[in-house]
């Protein structure tokens, strides 16, 4: 008994009251420090989001109540300073409760698109089988600064493993071109005039780093020169012909007739051949499949440019490829995964009304194997070419635009290197990222993933998606932005607010309402709130709306125990004014 006393008297001391609020004040002003030079969420992580931090929080919840049980039996006296107890308690209780059960997170919703997921900020890897589209997932802790060492991620499901190498909550991108025994051609081009200047390097084999668009003119590195425009073939097949360009030097040509489909045909020379799965006279992309066009309106097809495509299989030489092949998009990959061809052969489909080229300017270079590559100018109807010399300048013929290769490569590959940022950098080339070691029982490759990137692997004979991300959680309703509206001070572009008209729904509630979301003027539904917090436009695009989606289960206890400590507050003085007032009069002291 004495023990339970001996712990009672601790826990109802003044000393620990005193000693728990100057430990408190001490962490706060950390905590103020660290947000102001290590930004909010390392403040979070590092102290008010810590299992001692509410440990403190328990002890002063329990020191109150200790102090307020140890004026048992209580007296009228008392009220105010019980009443003022509970209300902190209550706050502190809530707090706990928000910290242990709450959640928050963003939603962000292009105009005319619905949402039903929030974005949180628990990072995690995704890896997505290629071929069998088998996925798994790897948690990850939050870390409140730059971080290298040695950590494996689990799946015990998977059949590869990660092993977390470094892990940059901000970092800055710098890339290096390597002369390699094997990859991808690529020159190093600057390109100049009074109105704008780039210098970029070039990859044949990279659909994201093959060519640049000026906006007036375009800059492409290429297998194939610049096609002009064409005369009208009577005898051309209406469905094209499909070219098959090997790097040895070989070219083969197919023609198609409406009797190709499912025919295979021999590539003559070479130990390949082809067979014919689809021809899509009009392919579209539904879900992750690619479809012929229904069929539409004369007014639809006035407008809509038509897509043809083929999609064939190449073999030979123990390979299997699928490719699909676009008579619109000659630069795209056709390899399924988007890996060069183990056949070293770039594929065409050149279809009628598909060859002109519609750009008035551009800026070509040709590859050619085992030689410096050939250039072609086009300004205009004028047309000029010639074979590429390193640090040479060369007039283009758009006002005064001259362009030089300084480096050119047979085989270059991109090594990207990582800078770590202060975690408070709010620099616009910030960006979260990790460095991992993917490995199976057989093979291992170090790769680096910027968050919100896919990165494709080949390991062990299969091919993997791999993505860096955050988790996401179902809201269990859905919201679609209807309109974004912003308005501006007068005479100016300065935004003064925004608000979004969003459809809310819930099927399972029957529930379809419309509401209008704004600054201080969140939507409530079952539990979240749902805040205006930020917005996104981008030229030619619908805006996006980006909200915060929080649910906070303590508030309740938080409010009503602000509440109950303000009327205790207000008890103690008019407890304390009454007995003052009695002291002070005689004829109620001698009552």
């Amino acid at each position: 008994m004495k023990f339970f006393l001996s712990v009672f008297k601790f826990f109802s001391s003044l000393k620990v009251a005193v000693v728990l609020l100057i430990l408190l004040g001490i962490v706060f002003g950390i905590g103020t420090f660290t947000e102001s030079y290590y930004g909010a969420d390392a403040a979070q992580l590092l102290i008010y989001r810590t299992s001692w931090m509410s440990a403190l929080l328990i002890f002063l919840a329990l020191n109150l109540l200790g102090s307020a049980l140890d004026r048992i039996p209580w007296k009228k006296k008392h009220a105010g300073f019980l009443t003022t107890h509970l209300g902190i308690i209550l706050i502190l209780s809530g707090s706990l409760i928000s910290h242990a059960f709450g959640i928050e997170g963003q939603l962000a919703i292009q105009e005319g698109k619905t949402g039903s997921r929030m974005t949180l900020t628990e990072p995690l890897i995704q890896i997505l089988s290629a071929d069998s589209g088998e996925k798994h997932i790897y948690p990850m802790n939050r870390r409140p600064f730059s971080w290298k060492g040695s950590e494996m991620l689990s799946d015990e499901n998977s059949p590869i493993q990660i092993k977390l190498l470094t892990d940059y909550s901000k970092a800055k991108l710098n890339e290096v071109v390597e002369k390699t025994n094997s990859g991808s051609p690529a020159l190093h081009l600057t390109l100049s005039g009074s109105m704008a200047s780039i210098d970029q390097w070039l990859f044949l084999d990279d659909p994201s780093r093959n060519s640049v668009n000026l906006g007036p003119a375009m800059v492409r590195f290429t297998k194939d020169a610049i096609r002009q425009k064409a005369k009208k073939n009577k005898d051309a097949s209406e469905l094209g012909t499909l070219k098959f360009n090997f790097e040895s030097g070989q070219v083969q040509t197919i023609q198609l007739d409406s009797k190709s489909t499912g025919k295979t045909f021999p590539l003559a020379d070479t130990p390949f051949k082809i067979k014919i799965n689809r021809i899509l006279k009009d392919a579209i992309v539904d879900g992750n499949q690619l479809l012929e066009r229904p069929q539409i309106s004369e007014a639809e097809a006035a407008v809509l440019v038509r897509n043809p495509a083929i999609e064939l299989t190449l073999e030979g030489n123990g390979l299997s490829e699928r490719h699909t092949v676009f008579a619109k998009f000659p630069e795209f990959p056709t390899l399924h995964g988007m890996k060069p061809s183990e056949a070293h052969v770039r594929i065409s489909y050149e279809l009628e009304g598909f060859a002109e080229e519609k750009t008035k300017n551009e800026l070509r270079f040709i590859w050619r194997p085992k030689q410096f590559p050939l250039y072609q100018i086009k300004a205009g109807e004028k047309m000029t070419e010639g074979g590429l010399k390193l640090n040479e300048e060369t007039q283009t013929g758009w006002m005064d635009f001259k362009f030089m290769v300084g480096e050119y490569y047979e085989q270059a590959q991109v090594r990207k290197d990582f800078v770590p940022l202060p975690t408070s950098s709010q620099s616009i080339e910030a960006i979260p990222v990790i460095q991992v070691e993917v490995s199976n029982a057989s093979e291992a490759k170090t790769i680096w993933l910027e968050q919100g990137e896919i990165a494709y692997v080949a390991i062990g004979g299969s091919d993997y998606h791999i993505l860096y991300g955050l988790k996401t959680k179902p809201l269990g309703f859905q919201i679609e932005l209807h309109d974004f509206m912003i308005e501006t001070d007068p005479g100016t572009n300065k935004p003064a607010s925004f608000k979004s008209l969003v459809q809310l729904k819930d099927p399972s509630a029957g529930i379809n309402r419309e509401q209008i979301i704004q600054m201080n003027e969140p939507l409530k539904y079952r539990g979240f709130k749902v805040y205006q917090s930020a917005y996104q436009q981008n030229s030619g695009e619908p805006d996006i709306s980006i909200f915060t989606v929080a649910r906070d289960p303590g508030n309740g206890l938080k409010y009503a125990g602000a509440l109950i400590m303000i009327a205790g507050i207000g008890m103690l003085f008019y407890v304390k004014s009454l007995s003052t007032l009695k002291n002070s009069d005689p004829k109620l002291r001698s009552k």
